[in-house]
C-alpha cells in the first residue's frame, strides 16, 4: 500500500484547533490491562456464584429465602448505583486510582463476607463488592481503547468479552466445588485472592492515560438517582417478607417512583445529563430496550431458581448442583457468540422471535415436570440448556437493534442506559421472583422438597409471562432500521437507497467529509490542510465520483529534493528562506491535485456488509476508508472511521 493511500486514515472532518488525543505508547499493553481484566472476571464471577450457595448461607444464619435474596439484590443495586457515574468518575479521578479503589472494594468486601459472624455483616461485604464491579467493568473497555495498538484492538476486545462470558460459565460450578470441599466462605476467599492479584498488577503496571477535565456534577441528580432506584428495589425486595400491599413496601415504592419521576424530568432539562433519557424518544430503542430487560429478567429468575431447586427439591449436593449448571452455561456462551452473526445476516426480528419461543419451551418443560412430579435431574438440565439457547439467541440481536436505532451522538447514552437498567431492573425482577417463590412455598403443606417445588413453579410462572410478553413484543421489531429515524438522515445523499445500507453503516458513516475537486491546486489543498487541521482529502469529480486521494505528503513531494529530509509540510516551511526552495514553491504550487494524487484508492461500497468493511480495514491497515455508491456511478457518499467501528462494538457488545 502506498504512503498516500495510507493517508486515508488521517482524512475526515477534524476541525481546526480541536485537541488531538494521543494514544500512549505502551510496550506491554496486556500487562497494563491485566488488573482490569482480573477485576471484570472477579466481579462477574461474584455475581453468578452466589445463587448456588444461598441455601448454605440461609441454613447457617437461619434466614429465609426472602432474606438471603438480598445478597443478590444488594449486589446488583450497588452496581446500578455506580454505573451511571462511571464516565464522570473517569473525568475526576485517574484510571489507576479508580481501579485500585474498585479492586480494594472486591478484596475488602470479600474478606468481610468470608469472615462475617452475622448475615447483616455478610450483606455489607456483598454490597461493597458491588461497588467494585460497577467501577471496574466500564474501565476495562475504556482502557482497551486507550492502550492497545489499533491493529490489535479487535483481539483485545474479544478477550475482554470472552472473560465476561467465561465468568458466568465457571462461576456456579466453581462455587459449588469450593463449597463442597469446605464451606461457602471459601467462595468469598477466592474472590479476595483474585482481588489481591488484581491489586498487585494495578500497582505495578496500570497507567492513567485519560485527561482529568473535572466537569461539574449535578448533586441533586445523584441524590435523586440513589433514592429513586434504591426505593424501588427496596420496596420490591421487602415484598416477599411484608407483602406487596404492606405499609413499608408501598412507602418505599411511592418514594422511589416519585424520585425517579423527578430525576427523569431533571435529566430531560439538563444540558449534560447523567442519563440522557431522550434516547427513549426513538421507537426502536424503546422497544429493543424493553425486550432486553424482559430477556434479562428471565435469565435472572431462572439462575436464581434452578440452583436452589436442585438442592432443595432434588436433594442434590452443592457440588453436583454447580456441575449441573455448567452445560447450560457453556451453551449460553456459545450461543451468545453465534447470535451476533445472525443479526448481521437476518436482523433482530427473527432471532428475537425464535429465541423467546425456545425459552418458552424450556420453561414449560420444567413446569410440566413439576406438575407431573417427574423431577428427573437430566430433564431439568435439558430444559435449562434449551432456555440457554433461547435467551442469548434473542439477547445480542436485540441489544444491537436497540442501540443501532440511535443517532451517533446518543450511542454512549444508550449503552449507559441499558447497562444501568439491566442491573436495577434485574434486582427488581429477582425480588419479584423471590416474592413468588416465598408465596408458593407457603401455599402448600408437606415436605420441604414439595414446598420448594411449588415455590419454583410460582417463580417460573413469572419467567413464562416475561417470555410470552417478549415473544409478542418481538413481532413489533422493525426488519430494518430506517434512515429516517436518525437526525443525520438529512445528511445522507438522496441518491443512496438507505434501505439497502446496513444499519450500523448508516449510523457510523461520516457524510460531512472535506473533499477537493480535480482542478484544485496544490496550494489550495495546503490551505485546506492547515486551516482544518487535516492531513489529506479525497479527490472527487464534478459528478461526485471518487477519483483519488491527495495528502500533505503528495504536496511535499513537489517541493522536496530527490532525497527529501522533510517529514511534514510544517517542517518544510522552516526552509522557506532558501532560494531554491522558494523557487520550487513558486513553480509547483499551481499544480492540479489530479496530477499528484493517488489514483487507485481503496474504498468500500455503500451496500457492503460491516463484516466485509472490517476485513478491508484490517487487511489494508487503514484507519479510515471512503464509502462509494457503485449503483450511482461510484459517487463518494462518506467515510468510515475504524475507531468509530470499534467504539460501536464496545458500546453494544
Amino acid at each position: 500500500m502506498s504512503e498516500t493511500q495510507s493517508e486515508v486514515a488521517r482524512s475526515g472532518a477534524t476541525q481546526a484547533g480541536a485537541p488531538m488525543h494521543k494514544r500512549p505508547q505502551v510496550k506491554h499493553p496486556y500487562l497494563v490491562l491485566m488488573a482490569l481484566l482480573i477485576g471484570a472476571f472477579t466481579g462477574m464471577y461474584s455475581e453468578t456464584a452466589i445463587n448456588i450457595i444461598l441455601p448454605q448461607i440461609g441454613g447457617q444464619f437461619h434466614v429465609a429465602t426472602a432474606t438471603s435474596q438480598w445478597l443478590v439484590i444488594g449486589y446488583m443495586l450497588m452496581i446500578g448505583f455506580v454505573l451511571p457515574f462511571s464516565s464522570i468518575l473517569t473525568k475526576h479521578f485517574t484510571i489507576k486510582s479508580l481501579a485500585i479503589f474498585a479492586l480494594s472494594a472486591f478484596t475488602i468486601g470479600a474478606v468481610i463476607s468470608a469472615a462475617a459472624p452475622t448475615f447483616a455483616i455478610l450483606l455489607i461485604g456483598r454490597a461493597i463488592q458491588g461497588i467494585g464491579l460497577g467501577i471496574v467493568l466500564p474501565l476495562a473497555f475504556s482502557m482497551v481503547m486507550e492502550v492497545m495498538p489499533p491493529q490489535k484492538l479487535g483481539a483485545a476486545m474479544g478477550m475482554v468479552s470472552l472473560i465476561i462470558m467465561l465468568a458466568p460459565v465457571v462461576g456456579p460450578t466453581l462455587a459449588g466445588i469450593l463449597t463442597g470441599i469446605a464451606s461457602w466462605r471459601l467462595v468469598f476467599v477466592s474472590i479476595a485472592v483474585l482481588g489481591v492479584i488484581g491489586l498487585v498488577f494495578a500497582f505495578m503496571f496500570l497507567i492513567s492515560p485519560m485527561e482529568l477535565t473535572k466537569p461539574k456534577v449535578d448533586t441533586l441528580s445523584v441524590v435523586l438517582s440513589v433514592i429513586g432506584f434504591g426505593g424501588v428495589v427496596l420496596g420490591a425486595g421487602m415484598a416477599s417478607e411484608f407483602r406487596w400491599i404492606s405499609a413499608p413496601v408501598l412507602s418505599a415504592l411511592i418514594i422511589g417512583i416519585a424520585a425517579l419521576i423527578w430525576y427523569s424530568m431533571r435529566q430531560l432539562k439538563q444540558e449534560i445529563p447523567v442519563l440522557n433519557l431522550r434516547a427513549f424518544t426513538f421507537r426502536d430503542f424503546a422497544i429493543g430496550t424493553t425486550l432486553v430487560m424482559l430477556n434479562f429478567g428471565i435469565t435472572l429468575s431462572v439462575m436464581f431458581l434452578i440452583p436452589q431447586f436442585f438442592q432443595y427439591s432434588l436433594a442434590l449436593g452443592v457440588s453436583l448442583a454447580g456441575a449441573l449448571m455448567l452445560p447450560g452455561g457453556i451453551v449460553n456462551a456459545l450461543t451468545s457468540m453465534l447470535s451476533g452473526r445472525a443479526y448481521d445476516k437476518i436482523g433482530a426480528k427473527k432471532p428475537a422471535i425464535l429465541g423467546f419461543f425456545i425459552t418458552i419451551i424450556g420453561i414449560v418443560m420444567i413446569l410440566g415436570a413439576i406438575f407431573a412430579n417427574a423431577l428427573n435431574p437430566a430433564l431439568i438440565v435439558t430444559a435449562h440448556i434449551i432456555m440457554m439457547i433461547g435467551v442469548p439467541l434473542a439477547m445480542s440481536p436485540m441489544q444491537t437493534y436497540a442501540l443501532g436505532a440511535l443517532p451517533r451522538k446518543y450511542n454512549a447514552d444508550g449503552s449507559t442506559i441499558m447497562n444501568t437498567l439491566q442491573q436495577v431492573v434485574g434486582a427488581v425482577f429477582t425480588a419479584v421472583t423471590t416474592s413468588l417463590l416465598t408465596a408458593g412455598v407457603a401455599a402448600v403443606h408437606g415436605s420441604k422438597a414439595a414446598q420448594f417445588s411449588n415455590g419454583t413453579k410460582y417463580g417460573l410462572y413469572f419467567a413464562l409471562i416475561m417470555a410470552i410478553l417478549g415473544f409478542v413484543g418481538a413481532f413489533f421489531i422493525s426488519d430494518k432500521k430506517k434512515a429516517e429515524t436518525h437526525e443525520e438522515a438529512a445528511e445522507t445523499p438522496a441518491a443512496v437507497d438507505s434501505t439497502e445500507i446496513e444499519p450500523a453503516l448508516m449510523t457510523l458513516m461520516k457524510t460531512d467529509v472535506y473533499t477537493v475537486s480535480e482542478d484544485t491546486t496544490a496550494m489550495e489543498a495546503m490551505r485546506l490542510f492547515t486551516s482544518h487541521g487535516i492531513s489529506g482529502v479525497p479527490v472527487v469529480a464534478a459528478d461526485g465520483k471518487l477519483k483519488g486521494f491527495v495528502s500533505d505528503g503528495d504536496v511535499l513531494n513537489l517541493l522536496a529534493d530527490q532525497n527529501p529530509e522533510f517529514t511534514s509540510f510544517y517542517s518544510a516551511v522552516i526552509e522557506s528562506n532558501s532560494d531554491s526552495f522558494s523557487k520550487r514553491v513558486r513553480n509547483n504550487l499551481d499544480t492540479p491535485v489530479s496530477e499528484i494524487a493517488t489514483k487507485n484508492v481503496i474504498s468500500v461500497d455503500v451496500t457492503d456488509s460491516m463484516s466485509h468493511i472490517c476485513e478491508v480495514l484490517v487487511a489494508k491497515h487503514l484507519k479510515k476508508v471512503p464509502v462509494v455508491d457503485s449503483a450511482h456511478g461510484g459517487k463518494m457518499v462518506g467515510i468510515l472511521n475504524r475507531s468509530d467501528v470499534l467504539k460501536f462494538v464496545v458500546e453494544q457488545y
